[in-house]
């Protein structure tokens, strides 16, 4: 039985933990899984989820006075959206038994609203439970991991992917990945990694300088795609996992607003004193 099923049966057993962490896969998976959920705890019928109740049907539709969703303002989720979280939290119910809030990009809280839900989840309410979601659960403070129950969703199969071969290939079978570079465009995506490797394996900077401009999003769908090409070559031995560790710096500096042309070019310099990289 895998995590998820485990969750739905201590569900159906009032034996739920009220804090949980979902991470991995894409956040459309994560998300309905939470919504599911809500439906399990909230659902007016014995057997649960109808789908059909008044309960059900609100949750599903988003209009639920019970269930809360924050996601980032811009880049992050601050305090200030989590002391209203908590303010909405200790009131009584509205019409649910039970009351859930989901916060979507759990990795991009920041330090001071990361430290406020913890307070939370120490003394948290009855029937309340907190979701913390994300495709990075590496990216969430350790001592917010230590409190949540860990619910990993595994990456969709090529069997199981709807989003197209290419992206499969390009995103490594990140859903979320995946739908950013269709959104961008694959073969930009796949001219941009091109010229990259080229321009690293000729230790040519003219060549990096030729991938401008891009926009920060831009840029930093090109160092995910390129993740998942290095990840593959450290499984094969061909580079050290040290440059997965530099491209992994590299993107958590783009999203804290560094300047997406010098990081890039920081990154390739570092790659190229590793001696580059294959290409494709």
């Amino acid at each position: 039985m895998d995590n998820l099923s485990l969750v739905r049966k201590a569900a159906a057993e009032n034996k739920l933990a009220h804090f949980l962490l979902f991470h991995g896969s894409g956040t459309e998976e994560r998300h309905k899984a939470a919504l599911d959920l809500a439906c399990l705890l909230n659902c007016e019928e014995v057997n649960s989820p109808c789908r059909e109740c008044s309960s059900c049907k609100k949750i599903s539709s988003g209009n639920h006075p019970d269930v809360h969703i924050l996601k980032p303002l811009k880049t992050s989720v601050g305090i200030e959206q989590v002391m209203q979280m908590q303010e909405k939290i200790y009131r009584k119910h509205f019409e649910g038994k039970f009351r859930i809030c989901l916060i979507e990009e759990a990795d991009k809280l920041t330090l001071p609203a990361a430290n406020a839900l913890l307070k939370i989840s120490e003394d948290p309410p009855d029937n309340t439970l907190i979701i913390l979601s994300t495709s990075n659960g590496e990216g969430i403070i350790s001592t917010l991991q230590s409190r949540a129950q860990s619910v990993y969703f595994s990456f969709p199969t090529r069997q199981e992917w709807k989003y197209g071969s290419e992206s499969y290939d390009l995103s490594g079978g990140d859903p979320d990945l995946a739908c950013k570079i269709n959104d961008l465009g694959i073969e930009k995506v796949k001219q941009s990694l091109s010229s990259y490797l080229e321009a690293v394996n000729a230790a040519d900077f003219l060549k990096v300088y030729s991938l401008f401009p891009l926009e920060k999003d831009e840029t930093l769908i090109l160092i995910q795609a390129l993740a998942v090409n290095i990840r593959e070559q450290v499984i094969r031995k061909e580079v050290s996992p040290q440059l997965l560790q530099e491209i992994g710096r590299t993107a958590e500096a783009l999203r804290k607003q560094a300047n997406p042309r010098l990081v890039l070019e920081v990154l390739a310099l570092k790659h190229i004193e590793m001696g580059g990289s294959k290409i494709g």
